[in-house]
């Protein structure tokens, strides 16, 4: 009971508030993290996309294929600052991928005669990732 003259909350009140704060934050943090890994897909696919013109561009200038991501820095603006981001993405067939590389990879795909470079990142080109 309050006195004359007391003012504040009853514990009753603070305790409603604050078990409504905890469902609606429930409800908020994961769809924070899914957030986070689309963002963190189109990151890549976009950075992924963006090598592999590079790529291209190399092979019709030089003829041959770069054998390393910095053979890219002609065709690349700040190839160096080009990083992928830490965390989860998505593969197009589902499955999340945790991204730990510190840098994209050049690799191939196919075999002769159709064999192509691309750009990767964790041994994914940019076609597999997304949702």
């Amino acid at each position: 009971m309050r006195g004359l003259g007391e003012r504040g909350f009853t514990m009753l009140e603070v305790l409603i508030t604050v078990t409504i704060l905890g469902i609606i934050a429930s409800f908020a943090v994961p769809r924070f993290a899914n957030a986070t890994s689309l963002a963190n897909t189109a990151k890549v696919q976009s950075d992924l996309a963006a090598l592999d013109a590079a790529i291209t561009m190399y092979e019709i200038e030089k003829g041959e294929a770069p054998e390393d991501i910095n053979d890219l820095s002609p065709y690349v603006m700040d190839l160096g600052k080009l990083k992928p981001p830490k965390g989860t993405c998505y593969l197009k067939d589902g499955d999340p991928v945790v991204v730990d590389d510190t840098s994209y990879s050049i690799g191939t795909t196919g075999t002769s005669p159709n064999k192509l470079t691309r750009a990767m990142c964790e041994g994914h080109t940019a076609g597999e990732f997304g949702r």
